[in-house]
């Protein structure tokens, strides 16, 4: 009600994101860019010849926490990069997503504006530019894309991507596979907090059967099991990106009488993910790589499982089939905005 009243309150805390770029020459201590001041782009370590790689977090989200950290850490580890963390949490710590979903766009605008800045001052590529979205982010990286057109990012990685708001929306107003030259993305918690459909992107991974991930917890009132899920993919990815070979997939074709999960009413009738031998050998055959760098185009629906504990928590080239972890929380009426807002809360206060 108060941006409605008074624009230049919403203007203000557009204003209020940040861009932090991390290098090689400085990979713990970030250096804050501004969009159009181009003497401070040329006093940073920005370097146009090495890759650009933009991470945006979610709802609740900071560009501080641990699992963006993961992020960058491993980009750093695998090569010689720009990381630049976009960090939206003076608008991203709101407890409504209802509200939260209504300013992606501007958002996604001001990383557009930012992108352009790179590339007009610096001569960078928009290809050499991947956009790493985890939950909202997904979308505000699918936003700016089509923003850019005809130009296009050379990826976006949508890390678990928001389901909450955006399910019932139409592409223009979410990620969709056009977006930037490739797209991808890895989901780890279709039952609540991140989003079931196969159609955001060009390549969709379901990390054990994007429920219920096995290194996740019981329910506590430290660490919840959907907070966990839904960052997973984010620790998945960054594991991929220091071993391009960490995760192996199988491909899943479209079918009729069987479901996509075991024992669940999520997507039913619609995918097939086994193969031959699976019902004594427990493996499938390996068709693709989750995740890496640089990306390597994929296109179709994707299964893989993990291991229950990390270091490593891929399997490697095999692909090994388990039925779908519990979803208990799925379709629960109580939660609401308010209580999952304030979980992810306690989960972000305690990472």
């Amino acid at each position: 009600m108060r941006a409605q009243l008074d624009p230049s309150w919403r203007a203000s805390r557009i204003k209020r994101i940040r861009y932090e770029l991390y290098t090689p020459q400085n990979p713990y201590k970030a250096q804050v860019l501004q969009s159009g001041d181009a003497n401070v782009l040329r006093a940073s370590f920005f370097n146009a010849k090495l890759p650009v790689r933009i991470s945006i977090h979610g709802w609740t989200g900071k560009s501080t926490s641990c699992s963006n950290a993961a992020i960058k850490d491993a980009y750093l580890a695998a090569g010689k990069f720009n990381v630049i963390m976009l960090d939206w949490s003076a608008i991203s710590m709101d407890i409504s997503y209802g509200r939260i979903s209504r300013q992606l766009h501007e958002i996604a605008t001001n990383l557009l504006e930012f992108t352009q800045f790179l590339h007009l001052v610096s001569g960078v590529p928009y290809e050499s530019i991947y956009l790493v979205g985890h939950s909202a982010g997904a979308h505000i990286a699918g936003l700016a894309g089509k923003q850019l057109r005809p130009e296009r990012y050379g990826a976006i990685y949508a890390l678990d991507p928001a389901g909450l708001v955006q399910l019932p929306l139409g592409e223009d107003k979410r990620l969709a596979p056009n977006d930037a030259i490739y797209t991808e993305s890895i989901h780890t918690d279709i039952a609540l907090l991140g989003n079931p459909s196969t159609k955001l992107t060009q390549a969709a991974f379901f990390v054990n059967w994007g429920l219920g991930q096995p290194h996740c917890p019981n329910a506590t009132a430290a660490e919840f099991d959907f907070a966990c899920d839904h960052f997973a993919a984010l620790y998945y990815f960054a594991e991929s990106l220091r071993q391009p070979r960490a995760f192996g997939a199988t491909q899943c074709r479209r079918c009729n009488g069987r479901g996509l999960f075991s024992n669940s009413r999520i997507l039913l009738d619609e995918w097939d993910c086994g193969c031959t031998n699976a019902d004594k050998t427990g493996e499938c055959p390996m068709t693709v790589f989750m995740g890496g760098e640089p990306a390597v185009p994929k296109n179709g629906t994707f299964y893989l499982s993990t291991r229950s504990k990390p270091q490593p928590f891929g399997y490697g080239e095999t692909v090994r089939i388990k039925r779908a972890g519990p979803a208990k929380y799925l379709h629960s009426s109580f939660l609401s905005n308010k209580f999952v807002g304030n979980l992810l809360m306690k989960w972000h206060n305690s990472a």
